[in-house]
């Protein structure tokens, strides 16, 4: 068996400032955490083309604008969005124009 799902893991957690949590460990049954995300990772083959279609329609027709996909399934009032971790990051404020990433972008909410 492969560890590409294991490596994919280690990705998002580097990208997204988190933690890996491995299989065995019970402290979660969430694949990365961090302090602001709860993260379940999905690594496939293959992504849907229904999926890579969307986002590239999303890209081609977006100018200066950033490329998201919105999502919702028949007789359910849930709405995901899509998008690449990069503009992701971009969008929180956890990386710059230039894809560096930004140390501190959440004010302490706590008092």
């Amino acid at each position: 068996m492969t560890d590409a799902w294991k490596n994919f893991e280690r990705r998002v957690a580097k990208k997204l400032g988190g933690e890996r949590i491995p299989v065995a460990d019970k402290r979660s049954h969430l694949d990365v955490i961090n302090d602001k995300f709860a993260v379940e990772c999905k690594y496939r083959r293959k992504l849907s083309m229904f999926l890579k279609d969307a986002i590239m329609q999303a890209e081609e027709g977006r100018g200066d604008k950033m490329p998201i996909v919105a999502l919702g399934e028949k007789y359910s009032a849930d709405i995901f969005i899509m998008l690449k971790i990069e503009n992701f990051l971009k969008l929180i404020g956890e990386q710059d124009e230039h894809g560096t990433r930004v140390e501190e972008t959440f004010p302490d909410t706590q008092n």
